[in-house]
């Protein structure tokens, strides 16, 4: 498919070339140019994702901290007594740098989820949502992207300790 809208892509341009050199008109040049310039900005900018889900059964009194650089983390209360974690990998390189962002969990007081991203892709970040107990003891959370909150009382949001740095 990419070579095929390549190809075409190529085609109308010779065809617009063509024209250019035919016609005293300078905007056909223009065109060509913006056709070229859009299409070699889109190829930069495909976005490969990997998505990843694991549980972890967590005992009354755990906290739970999250170390995320880049992305976003949305926090899900629900009535469950184990934290399900949906890691969403995003990278704009190539689709090899998905092997290069990780995510770690420790289980050493708790639970401390940390992202560690070894590629060479500057944007490469992960987006969390995490659904946890409506009674889980929040620690630390840092990141640089949007931190959201969704059917969790106010008891557990007014003892956060957001460490963001935007």
């Amino acid at each position: 498919m990419k070579v095929l809208i390549f190809v075409m892509v190529f085609l109308i341009s010779l065809n617009l070339m063509a024209l250019t050199n035919i016609s005293s008109h300078n905007s056909n040049t223009n065109l060509i140019e913006n056709i070229s310039y859009k299409f070699s900005i889109m190829k930069k900018n495909k976005m490969y994702t990997k998505s990843i889900n694991t549980n972890y059964s967590i005992k009354p009194g755990e906290k739970l901290n999250v170390y995320n650089l880049n992305g976003s983390i949305k926090f899900i209360g629900w009535n469950k007594h184990y934290i399900k974690i949906t890691a969403i990998k995003k990278v704009f390189k190539n689709c090899c740098d998905l092997n290069d962002i990780h995510m770690t969990l420790n289980t050493i007081n708790g639970l401390t989820i940390e992202t560690i991203n070894n590629s060479n892709d500057g944007h490469a970040k992960i987006d969390y949502i995490i659904n946890i107990p409506k009674d889980i003891l929040i620690g630390e959370i840092f990141t640089r992207g949007d931190i959201k909150f969704k059917n969790l009382p106010n008891d557990i949001l007014s003892n956060i300790r957001r460490l963001s740095n935007r």
